[in-house]
């Protein structure tokens, strides 16, 4: 493709994804469709929601552009998107759901009617299929607040199974741990991007700059095109989102942006190099360039684990909020995170240029940061959700004290009674 062509789209991807960003923002809040404060949320005021839907709009119509998705197929989807967002920004569910439906199989059917025999080839147009179901399961989460993590579990299934048998797995390994290993690393990064979603601008800035990295590394390293085309499109698309969310955020993206963002990014972790039977340093990119959410959500599962609290439910446990306790405003705590993510991918980069030896050293210095990221972090989070035992200490005797006081005064009480009578 030429690179002005290209250019081009990619601007006009950021710049749709900017306003159709501005005009949810309307509606959102004309729907009550907004995140209020809680005591397990970091932000402070009333804020819209369903970002997720701008993101996903803008990046169906640049990949289209740019000759990644059949025109017909797009349309269909946008057609179909457009029609259940309204009617679940009007409370009418079934319909909703209904529609959400409809759209999956009349897109399935289009690519059938489209490519015949030839269908399963069409790997993109797949990928875009179990996102969409990823999507649609978020968009509702949104807009009730209350599905069970099984019910989007199911649906992550569902994509993530979508992905495994058309788009690809990782070929490096045996055939079914290939599988089991694929549909783990789906899951988990739909997960940790939908984690990291706790302050403004986090996820999609990091999710950003990992698909900025996806796409350069698909060029200069791996040669893959199509990866390349489709990760730069998503970067333009959240760069043209993140004004509006970061560091002042008018409106968050929500599960269906994290989510969708998740499911992509894992499957172009996987088409950038595990589509390959040949095992060298090249197969942790993708795991070094996610990094930070993969390290988050096992800092989060670990202490959480330790103080005895749900896993599932939100808190202010995250490596972003522990910065802010640390001492970071939560702009700089963020910005700290994209540091790290960005200097993260520069040795990625150089890893894959280096002999082996070097290679690994390389691999133990990102590994090292975070661990003692990790370390300092955790002292934190003890601080706050794992009392020592002198305050343990303190409370019993607290205890003991009030039980002594109540003794004490309980014989006066009765005599001023027995006065009365």
């Amino acid at each position: 493709m030429n690179q002005s062509i290209l250019l081009l789209s990619l601007t006009f991807g950021a710049i749709i994804s900017f306003i159709v960003t501005r005009i949810l923002i309307k509606q959102a809040i004309k729907y009550q469709i907004v995140d209020k404060p809680r005591a397990d949320r970091f932000h402070t005021k009333t804020t819209a929601l369903m970002g997720g839907i701008a993101i996903v709009v803008s990046f169906i119509v640049v990949a289209t552009l740019l000759q990644l998705l059949p025109i017909a197929w797009s349309v269909i989807t946008l057609l179909g998107t457009i029609i259940s967002i309204y009617q679940l920004f009007n409370n009418r569910r079934v319909r909703a759901y209904i529609s959400c439906v409809t759209t999956i199989i009349a897109g399935v059917a289009t690519l059938f009617f489209l490519y015949g025999e030839n269908v399963f080839d069409q790997k993109i147009a797949w990928l875009f299929t179990g996102a969409m179901i990823v999507f649609f399961t978020g968009t509702f989460d949104d807009k009730s607040k209350a599905m069970e993590p099984k019910v989007k579990l199911f649906f992550q299934i569902t994509a993530g199974a979508i992905a495994i048998l058309i788009v690809g797995t990782a070929n490096f390994l045996p055939p079914v741990i290939s599988e089991v290993f694929t549909f783990f690393w789906i899951i988990g990064v739909i997960n940790a991007l939908n984690l990291i979603d706790n302050m403004n601008g986090l996820s999609p800035g990091i999710a950003a700059f990992t698909a900025l990295a996806f796409g350069l590394f698909s060029i200069v390293l791996f040669n893959n095109h199509d990866t390349a085309l489709l990760s730069l499109a998503l970067a333009a698309v959240l760069f043209g989102f993140l004004p509006n969310n970061f560091p002042n955020a008018k409106i968050f993206m929500g599960d269906s942006g994290s989510m969708f963002l998740g499911y992509i990014l894992s499957m172009l972790g996987v088409m950038l190099s595990w589509e390959t039977t040949s095992i060298d340093i090249s197969i942790i990119t993708p795991i070094l360039l996610l990094a930070y959410p993969i390290f988050d959500v096992t800092f989060v599962t670990i202490n959480r684990i330790r103080s005895g609290r749900p896993i599932y439910v939100g808190g202010k446990d995250h490596s972003s909020h522990l910065l802010v306790k640390y001492g970071f405003s939560p702009k700089y705590a963020v910005m700290m995170l994209y540091g790290l993510s960005i200097i993260t991918s520069f040795i990625t980069y150089y890893i894959n240029t280096l002999d082996l030896g070097y290679a690994a050293t390389a691999v133990s210095i990102i590994l090292f940061t975070f661990i003692i990221l990790g370390f300092i972090l955790t002292k934190l989070h003890d601080k706050e959700y794992m009392p020592s035992e002198e305050k343990e200490e303190v409370i019993a005797g607290q205890e003991i004290e009030d039980i002594t006081n109540i003794t004490n005064i309980t014989p006066n009480v009765s005599k001023k009674y027995n006065k009365v009578q």
